[in-house]
């Protein structure tokens, strides 16, 4: 789990149980590091909204929504016009005659009546009557409370409209030998329609021994894959998503150029993904996570890409052409084992000759 997971699952904790500066206190230190033009920045920004507005802080709470107003996502600037009508909308100032108020002699009146008709009220009497009449006026919520729920209210409706994660695994650590693995979630509630019936035509063009399911995840994992039986097998999956959401998804392009430096090769890999059709679902969370043998290098920069040694984490971005251009080093182990072989056989036909001339030069015993 990456430190920015730990801190929201830490922060969304201390939210829901209203520990408000808790939660700003654990988020302010991550506002520089993610971006609005981040999945990571705009979330954090929203529960730290959401905080404020707990906290009766508007001002803080409107400079955070102009922030996001200028995010790239256009659902995002949305949401942050719409929050920023709520936060800058005026307090109203409720109208007297919409509260009761009750004078205090009808009260006391009523309190005096009760103490003369039983004098014997706090001795013999062993439970609270239960009268008509009002106790007070009757107080509004604060002006902060109703603020706050509004906002959790269009901030849940944002994020309960079909929030699925898709994680692809690409296991690289021996090249003929690819490892793939897909897991589908729902982030926040059940699983809806489409991925339901995404789910039932994956299971059509893959063994059930490759499947696991329960009510809230789907993971798949294809194992001995070459690189033309992976490509086949992600299009396939790309093709069955297509058909689903009516559109036409490219193919995905993996590319591999190797260089020969005898004991070892230098790898090159090339991935392009397409996905301009699927700008409507930007809901929707991508990660393509990659496992190389060795330390990974990056070679063209890219900021929805994080290296970590031979680890790539590659978020997708729907609406977008994604492309990743990575190496690393591979050694060339047939042939070491190859040579390791014939240094032992030649090892050990050296040890034979020299034990050969050591025996064949000792004195000769008569006969």
């Amino acid at each position: 789990m990456t430190e920015y997971q730990q801190v929201i699952n830490k922060a969304e904790i201390a939210l829901n149980n209203g520990e408000y500066n808790y939660c700003i206190n654990l988020l302010n230190p991550l506002l520089e590091k993610f971006t609005t033009s981040t999945y990571e920045g705009v979330n954090i920004r929203m529960i730290l909204i959401t905080s404020l507005s707990g906290l009766n802080k508007q001002e803080e709470s409107i400079k955070i929504c102009k922030q996001l107003k200028k995010s790239k996502y256009s659902h995002v600037r949305e949401e942050a016009k719409a929050l920023l009508q709520i936060l800058d909308s005026p307090n109203l100032k409720i109208p007297d005659n919409w509260n009761i108020k009750f004078e205090d002699s009808i009260i006391e009146k009523e309190f005096k009546q009760k103490i003369t008709q039983n004098k014997y009220s706090e001795e013999t009497q062993k439970y609270i009557k239960i009268t008509d009449q009002p106790t007070g006026e009757t107080k509004p919520f604060k002006n902060g409370f109703i603020v706050l729920i509004l906002i959790i209210f269009i901030i849940l409706t944002s994020l309960l409209s079909g929030c699925v994660r898709i994680e692809n695994n690409l296991d690289f650590s021996e090249i003929d030998n690819i490892n793939y693995d897909l897991r589908i979630d729902s982030k926040y509630i059940k699983k809806i329609p489409w991925q339901l019936t995404f789910e039932s035509e994956l299971k059509k063009i893959t063994s059930s021994k490759e499947i696991y399911i329960n009510d809230d995840i789907f993971l798949l994992h294809k194992k001995g894959l070459n690189l033309t039986e992976t490509k086949n097998y992600i299009n396939k999956i790309l093709k069955i998503a297509s058909d689903i959401i009516s559109t036409n998804l490219k193919d995905i392009e993996i590319d591999k150029f190797e260089r020969n430096y005898i004991f070892w090769k230098k790898y090159f890999y090339t991935i392009n993904l397409d996905l301009l059709k699927l700008e409507q679902f930007n809901d929707l969370e991508i990660f393509i996570h990659i496992n190389n043998p060795s330390n990974t290098l990056l070679l063209k920069a890219n900021k929805n890409i994080d290296i970590n040694k031979n680890e790539i984490s590659w978020r997708i971005l729907p609406g977008e052409i994604n492309q990743i251009e990575f190496s690393f080093w591979y050694w060339n182990r047939s042939l070491i084992w190859t040579l390791v072989v014939l240094l032992l056989i030649a090892f050990a036909y050296y040890i034979r000759k020299k034990r050969y001339e050591l025996g064949s030069n000792l004195p000769q015993l008569p006969s």
